[in-house]
């Protein structure tokens, strides 16, 4: 795995990544519940960097057994600051 500079978007964060030959970005943003406290929701979005074939045919999303997806989802589920976890799916 690779990871790039993350740079920041007028909505959160983002950086690249590459594993296992696929090209992805992840994004992160967060919302506070209160300012100052750190029980706010984050929010991790993972997106493949797809060609526009891709895009016209609907495929090389990503899928729920994407190895970088459920390598996030490890790594978050093994801190133990980080509760109520759940996975969104989106049609990208």
């Amino acid at each position: 795995m690779h990871a790039g500079t993350p740079y920041q978007e007028d909505w959160g964060w983002e950086l690249p990544v590459t594993l296992g030959g696929e090209s992805y970005y992840l994004g992160m943003n967060g919302n506070p519940d209160r300012p100052g406290i750190d029980e706010g929701e984050w929010r991790i979005m993972v997106s493949k960097r797809r060609s526009m074939w891709q895009r016209l045919t609907g495929t090389g999303r990503v899928t729920a057994d994407d190895p970088l997806l459920l390598l996030v989802e490890q790594i978050l589920s093994e801190e133990p600051a980080i509760n109520n976890m759940r996975r969104e799916t989106g049609m990208f």
